[in-house]
């Protein structure tokens, strides 16, 4: 009789991956000209799209490109371009869309982009992990991660990947990333059996995931990534605004996962103290030099090194937290590589 495989082997291998895969797509951006990509200052508004993940990948985005380059940046889900987009594009703007799709097959986001080509406003550019899928056929400009193709359906390695060929085109180019792969790969296994101890832990019941600006975005994937994964109860919301009525449902067995950021970190640590107070156990992640200035705050912690450059240094945000998702998966008695009721593509 043949040994049974472990349950959930795609997604732990995919997360554990994903310094290899960075290196690995690195390298094929290193072979693209950034002179030919489109320079954002060319357009009025440039529109990242998507749908589930990498609609919260385009939050990111749209965040990150308007503190880099300055210029308006939105953010549309995919479908909403597809059945109204007379609601959000102008004829007399010039425009950028920027489509991201791990498969390059999701339905809405292939009518938004047709939509778009349609009105003749700009230029559309798509970022996926198969280069013969539908989408960059669609487009007049792709970048391809290859590197993030997955075998699962929850988005993980894909994610981060296409974080780094947005990042790409955000800046323009690749930005100090030597060494990344070998602290990267340090850094997962310094705190990765910490992340498998909050997944196991049957004490904490609700999670809260908390982010400002590009931030948000990402917290907003874990969020998903722990509903789809372990069907747990999991919110994302930014900072101050979760005092706004859904600190309400704090209670002894939350945990509250603070995205710190490096622009707003005093209005941060006022909401962590404020959660501390009522109960919540608190998952710090970000800048080490913050962190370990505030460590009395935190119950754990997952710092950071402060030389890791703008360019690189959001990826770092995902891995181990995708790991206490991986594990309570397992702890629900679920299969993280077969979350209920989902398919990798959404085909209508």
């Amino acid at each position: 009789m043949p040994l049974k495989e472990p349950v959930g082997k795609f997604t732990l291998k995919e997360i554990l991956s994903q310094p290899e895969a960075w290196e690995k797509t690195l390298a094929d951006l290193s072979n693209i000209d950034a002179s030919s990509l489109p320079k954002p200052l060319d357009y009025d508004t440039i529109i990242f799209t998507g749908c589930g993940s990498t609609y919260y990948l385009s939050i990111w985005a749209a965040r990150l490109m308007q503190r880099i380059q300055g210029v308006n940046a939105q953010v549309i889900p995919a479908s909403e371009l597809w059945y109204s987009a007379e609601s959000w594009l102008k004829p007399y703007k010039k425009v950028l869309l920027v489509a991201v799709s791990r498969s390059g097959e999701t339905s809405e986001t292939l009518h938004a982009v047709k939509i778009f080509n349609s009105m003749g406003i700009g230029k559309s550019i798509s970022i996926t992990c198969y280069p013969d899928s539908k989408l960059p056929k669609l487009t007049h400009q792709s970048i391809i991660t290859p590197a993030g193709q997955e075998i699962s359906i929850a988005q993980t390695r894909s994610f981060s990947n296409m974080m780094l060929a947005t990042s790409f085109l955000i800046h323009q180019g690749i930005q100090g990333v030597a060494g990344i792969k070998e602290y990267a790969e340090q850094f997962i296994n310094k705190y990765k059996e910490v992340s498998a101890q909050i997944g196991r832990d049957p004490s904490l019941e609700r999670f809260f995931f908390l982010g400002n600006g590009p931030l948000f975005g990402l917290a907003n994937e874990i969020m998903l990534k722990m509903k789809e994964m372990s069907l747990s109860y999991s919110e994302a919301y930014h900072f101050l605004e979760f005092r706004h009525g859904p600190m309400s449902m704090v209670n002894d067995r939350s945990l509250v996962l603070a995205f710190l950021s490096d622009f707003a970190m005093d209005f941060e640590l006022a909401v962590i103290k404020d959660m501390k107070k009522i109960g919540a156990q608190i998952l710090a992640i970000g800048s080490a030099e913050a962190i370990l200035k505030n460590e009395g705050l935190f119950n754990y912690a997952f710092p950071i090194d402060d030389h890791i450059s703008g360019f690189f240094r959001d990826p770092f945000y995902l891995p181990l937290l995708q790991l206490i998702a991986f594990e309570r998966s397992l702890s629900n008695g679920l299969n993280p590589d077969k979350p209920n009721n989902l398919t990798a593509v959404v085909e209508l």
